[in-house]
């Protein structure tokens, strides 16, 4: 019962901290507020761009800390069951961009040439 009611209240919470957020663009009225505002989507472009290279980049040099970590590991072993505890993969290495900032600034542009950004929480 106790336990049942521990798993419950877990995925409970887990449910609540699952909100995300919804954004609606209102392009700008002007005809220079929508050149301004495809400029802020080139800028986002290069931003992901940079995004997606600084994230492979240090999963790179994880996996390489991990083989060096490894290496070190085997090399110091004095037997095969020092071996055999060496973990490959001490560390785990995420590949995954963070586009956070860039879709931050890219909103920030966007009303900054006139367009309107609404949120919207969904739960």
């Amino acid at each position: 019962m106790m336990k049942s009611l521990f798993a419950s209240l877990l995925i409970a919470l887990g449910l609540v901290s699952c909100t995300t957020y919804r954004y609606e663009y209102i392009a700008p009225a002007t005809e220079a507020g929508r050149t301004c505002a495809t400029q802020c989507m080139t800028t986002k472009q290069v931003c992901y761009n940079a995004m997606g290279q600084q994230a492979q980049n240090n999963s790179n040099i994880c996996h390489q800390q991990n083989n060096y970590s490894y290496q070190a590991c085997v090399n110091r072993a004095q037997s095969h069951d020092d071996v055999k505890r060496c973990n490959p993969n001490p560390q785990y290495c995420p590949s995954s961009p963070n586009y956070w900032q860039c879709d931050e600034s890219y909103r920030q542009c966007f009303a900054t040439c006139g367009g309107t950004v609404n949120v919207y929480k969904n739960e």
